[in-house]
């Protein structure tokens, strides 16, 4: 039996999805490189005594050196935990020892980490980098699609998002792009609870969506970035009340004279309540491509 073409469409949309960020950091993939700024520990003794040896003079970009200075040490200590069979409670190389597991920075609990548990570390980092890459243009697309946009304007989306800057400049940050991959997932989630409490069209029991929000936003905060993490709530909240400020202006009065205001007012209205959404707004027809 033949697949319907829409799930070829689907299927060869994901598979884009993953293969682009495959090409992307393919040095670090299949080219035997690693994304650790390794040269950094050159401005540091003991390795700035052999600096010379490997014809390093400074390190490309001193920036960096978290990433191997402190998230490297972080995988490396939980390594040492799972071998001995502890949990990472406590880090006693910091002074007189300091609290690790609650930290929550080192994403020791997130589930996608467990890459850094079955492979060497230093390659494990751009698998990781990867996979946070495709979920991110994963859930865009969902959330494109949620929202009524057509298959290859919900591609162009996830594309947009993926290969941001947003992502790019961090790709080193491991716990920023993997908090940073949930946000469009939440967003679909908002958008169909919404819909299920019978404030849109095609009103579906809200419950499954609450479940999956809730483990979505579970996952996003074991990544590791509160910082992030406060950014997605606000998002996420802003999303909520513009949703909600117009269904209840527009949606279920459709004469209400909000939208019968003369001249430009109305428009510019409709679409800022619209915006967060792409429903009701005239300039959404011009951007949606089927």
């Amino acid at each position: 039996m033949k697949m319907p073409k829409g799930k070829w469409q689907t299927f060869l949309v994901i598979f884009g999805l993953l293969v682009l960020p495959l090409l992307l950091f393919r040095p670090v993939t299949f080219g035997g490189k690693t994304l650790l700024p390794a040269d950094n520990l050159f401005a540091f003794e003991p390795w700035r005594s052999f600096a010379d040896q490997f014809g390093i003079s400074v390190p490309h970009n001193e920036l960096l050196s978290d990433l191997i200075l402190e998230n490297y040490a972080w995988k490396r200590f939980i390594m040492e935990c799972i071998e001995a069979r502890q949990l990472p409670l406590w880090n006693p190389y910091i002074f007189a020892g300091v609290p690790f597991l609650a930290a929550g920075q080192h994403s020791a609990l997130y589930p996608f980490s467990i890459l850094f548990y079955i492979m060497p570390i230093a390659r494990a980092y751009g698998y990781f980098t990867v996979l946070q890459f495709f979920l991110a243009g994963l859930f865009m697309y969902i959330f494109a699609r949620t929202i009524g946009i057509g298959r290859f304007g919900a591609f162009v989306a996830a594309i947009t998002y993926t290969f941001s800057a947003l992502f790019v400049v961090r790709v080193v940050f491991t716990m920023i792009i993997a908090a940073m991959a949930w946000l469009p997932l939440l967003l679909a989630m908002i958008e169909l609870i919404i819909r299920g409490y019978g404030l849109g069209d095609n009103p579906r029991p809200p419950l499954p969506y609450v479940v999956l929000g809730a483990i979505a936003l579970g996952l996003h905060v074991l990544a590791g970035h509160a910082e992030i993490t406060i950014y997605t709530l606000l998002v996420m909240a802003f999303y909520a009340l513009s949703r909600l400020a117009y269904w209840c202006l527009i949606d279920r009065n459709p004469d209400n004279q909000l939208t019968n205001f003369s001249g430009s007012q109305s428009p510019l209205l409709r679409g800022v309540l619209a915006a967060p959404t792409g429903r009701g707004c005239p300039l959404r027809a011009a951007i949606v491509i089927h």
